[in-house]
């Protein structure tokens, strides 16, 4: 079976979807590179709430990632069927 995954982030589906995880996940880093480097510098090199290399959920098929406060982020593996 072929899948897809969406990025959905507070509420909102990214504009594309994805061919795999690894490449969902790099949307949401390039989206929010700005960001992530901002926490990198004032954390020292540690950054304080990025958490967005997490494993994929592949039992729910459900990862959630968590960028700072404000920015959750969901990506769903959702199948390719034909009718």
């Amino acid at each position: 079976m072929t899948y897809v995954y969406v990025v959905i982030e507070n509420g909102d589906p990214y504009p594309a979807v994805y061919t795999s995880f690894a490449v969902a996940v790099s949307a949401a880093k390039v989206r929010h590179a700005e960001t992530i480097i901002e926490e990198l510098l004032e954390a020292d090199g540690e950054p304080m709430c990025s958490d967005l290399d997490v494993p994929e959920n592949e039992i729910t098929g459900k990862t959630l990632l968590y960028v700072e406060k404000g920015i959750h982020i969901e990506i769903c593996k959702l199948p390719i069927t034909s009718v």
